[in-house]
């Protein structure tokens, strides 16, 4: 009886000192049971640290198979953190999601126990970069709240602004930089206002087409270009008409893009005008609005695909499936011609050959349809879609 329990005894240290070996060459991370840490994080006053993950995330799996597995990670994160992995598609990772605001993946977040948010960011990191900012959610002076106070203390003040933007921007708060940028600004006369620091606020803070910090922005081109540069003035504008329609179109916000696009356009920059035209042929593809997606070719093509055969064929696929205005189907035959002249692939070649099968004009979708396949066996590739096309012609 004694030896059955003196057995038993040492089965428990070694499971003991299995499980302990474990905890040190790994993360102590809580499954998608946010609860259970906060409920934790009361009792020890530790700061909670969640990742929020998506399985098809490559920048998620890269820091969970590299910088997590760090030993110094590892030690600095179960010392300090009491640690959740959270992934999006379970019910409990989309709450908690919405509940703060996450958007993208990975993000990493930091809560203290009183579910005030301290300090997050995202996207992917080197080991002594993750370190920094694991140690900047701990340190009171570069977390968010103390940020936010020193701003609201002294609102004019550019370096408290700056401060807190830098810290928002990367945050699942950053839509809040557009009115803290507008706040500031706000305090600015127009003597005050074309500075190297405030260009850089609103570098930083500026994110939305329709915001005050927008507007200043394009009312100071000029200016805020002589202590910047014209290139990273019109990056910067870029970037917002770039972000904001980018949003309007992952929703399908229809109503609101129209709004933006005519704001957009009124910028009179070419590269927003080609970045607006590219987003219209999403936008009206994706809604199925065939006749928007026709003037906007029929407007734009040459102006702005005319030197781009992807977008070319992209346009042609979308006129044989969906246009049937014969007009409109010779403009779109110019277009592939066009796309030809500047790569003369099989791809190219059949789209022109199905655009004049749609118009019934069989001579010329015979010959091209000839030329595409004999691109396609020289190349040494399959031969199903052409042979399938010959057999709709009609010819072998």
């Amino acid at each position: 009886m004694k030896a059955s329990v003196k057995h038993t005894f040492i089965i428990i240290l070694l499971l003991l000192s299995a499980t302990l070996k474990a905890q040190k060459t790994a993360i102590n991370f809580i499954e998608n049971d946010y609860k259970s840490a906060l409920e934790q994080s009361k009792v020890s006053k530790k700061t909670i640290f969640v990742m929020v993950y998506a399985t098809w995330c490559t920048h998620c799996n890269k820091m969970k198979s590299t910088v997590l597995k760090d030993p110094a990670v590892i030690t600095f994160f179960n010392d300090n953190f009491i640690n959740v992995m959270m992934d999006q598609e379970t019910q409990t990772g989309k709450d908690f999601m919405k509940k703060f605001n996450v958007k993208s993946f990975p993000t990493f977040l930091f809560l203290d126990q009183k579910e005030t948010h301290l300090y997050s960011t995202g996207g992917e990191f080197t080991t002594p970069e993750f370190l920094a900012e694991a140690q900047k959610a701990l340190n009171p002076n570069t977390q968010l709240p103390y940020l936010e106070r020193k701003f609201n203390e002294d609102i004019k003040n550019p370096e408290n602004c700056l401060l807190y933007l830098n810290a928002l921007r990367k945050s699942v708060d950053s839509d809040k930089s557009d009115d803290i940028t507008a706040k500031y600004l706000a305090t600015q006369s127009k003597d005050q206002l074309i500075t190297p620091i405030n260009w850089k606020i609103v570098a930083f803070g500026v994110n939305d087409l329709n915001s005050k910090g927008f507007e200043t922005i394009i009312n100071n081109q000029s200016d805020f270009a002589k202590v910047a540069s014209p290139k990273r003035v019109e990056a910067k504008i870029v970037s917002v008409v770039k972000r904001t329609l980018t949003q309007n179109m992952n929703y399908l916000d229809s109503i609101n893009y129209s709004k933006n696009r005519i704001l957009a356009k009124n910028i009179i920059i070419a590269k927003v005008d080609s970045l607006v035209f590219k987003y219209d042929l999403q936008m009206y593809e994706a809604t199925k609005s065939w006749k928007k997606y026709q003037q906007t070719t029929l407007e734009s093509v040459q102006k702005w695909a005319w030197n781009d055969y992807s977008t070319i064929n992209g346009i042609s696929k979308i006129y044989i499936e969906h246009i049937n205005d014969k007009e409109n189907l010779k403009s779109a035959i110019s277009w592939a011609k066009r796309s030809i002249e500047i790569n003369n692939s099989a791809e190219s070649t059949l789209l022109l050959a199905r655009l004049y099968n749609k118009i019934n004009d069989k001579k010329n979708a015979v010959e091209n349809a000839r030329k595409a396949k004999s691109i396609i066996i020289a190349m040494g590739w399959n031969t199903k879609e052409i042979d399938q096309f010959y057999a709709d012609l009609g010819i072998k």
